[in-house]
């Protein structure tokens, strides 16, 4: 979330279309081949009897035949094919956050998106944090310059206590965010970046896994949390818990994605599906 024929028989006594379409084309052929024998003996009948002087037989051939037949017009080339791409050129994995601070700042014109490519190793925590969501864990300890501002509040009294509508505000800006960055270009950032992130993946214990099939767990993964339309009822006093069982049994990660309230979880949600569809990865659901 932070960084998801009805085959039609032919008539009887009809030909098959593909046995059809043959002997017409054989038919065809037939046809052709007559004629052009038939009007080559019929130019050789004509000018050997009727000429005083008879012309060489590939002349009169061609003048008849010219009509009929014209000249195919010259060969035109094929273009050129453009030479490849030249390979890019990636930075060292511990070298690498000035150029993915400068890429991915292009992905979007909102004013705050400067504030989430601060830190360093930036690579290595995006790798974490997808691990972290595709394993269910909250990322939140990695991400705390996303921390939003204000405080979670609830109304209502207990046992009928719910998630104040207003606590969903705080994370306006950050799906504001994700839903200005350009799709097309994060796909093309992330593909470029891939092979340092799958460097990055192995030093987390994954040698032998590429990191896009964490990535697309944890996509799914955060497709799968269901929009919940209504405030939750909280009944804790200190720690608050869904007593829906079915928002109860959500994994932390996913329960940090519902904190977002349904209308930022549709943004954020959207976005994921584009990207993750232009990266070539399989959102789910």
């Amino acid at each position: 979330m932070d960084i998801n024929d009805v085959g039609l028989e032919p008539p009887l006594g009809e030909p098959e279309p593909d046995e059809a379409s043959g002997r017409s084309g054989r038919s065809i052929a037939w046809l052709a081949g007559a004629a052009v024998g038939l009007a080559g003996f019929a130019a050789f009948w004509f000018y050997d009897r009727g000429a005083d002087e008879p012309e060489p037989a590939s002349e009169p051939v061609a003048a008849v035949a010219a009509p009929d037949e014209p000249e195919p017009p010259p060969a035109v080339p094929a273009p050129p094919e453009p030479p490849p791409p030249p390979p890019v050129e990636l930075p060292a994995l511990d070298e690498s956050d000035p150029v993915v601070r400068n890429l991915a700042a292009a992905l979007s014109a909102h004013p705050d998106l400067a504030a989430w490519l601060v830190g360093d190793r930036m690579i290595r925590r995006f790798v974490v944090v997808v691990d972290n969501v595709a394993n269910g864990r909250n990322p939140a300890e990695h991400l705390p310059f996303m921390r939003p501002e204000g405080r979670f509040d609830v109304i209502g009294e207990p046992p009928d206590l719910r998630i104040d509508p207003r606590s969903h505000q705080r994370y306006d800006l950050h799906a504001g965010i994700v839903a200005s960055l350009d799709t097309p270009g994060a796909a093309a950032l992330y593909v470029r970046l891939e092979p340092l992130m799958d460097e990055a993946y192995a030093e987390l214990g994954y040698p032998d896994t590429p990191f896009r099939t964490a990535l697309e767990r944890a996509v799914v993964h955060l497709l799968e949390a269901p929009i919940v339309e209504d405030p939750p009822i909280l009944p804790g006093m200190v720690f608050y818990e869904h007593t829906d069982p079915r928002l109860r049994a959500l994994t932390p990660a996913q329960q940090q994605l519902l904190g977002m309230g349904p209308e930022n979880v549709r943004r954020v949600r959207a976005k994921m599906r584009e990207i993750a569809a232009e990266i070539g990865v399989a959102a789910g659901r």
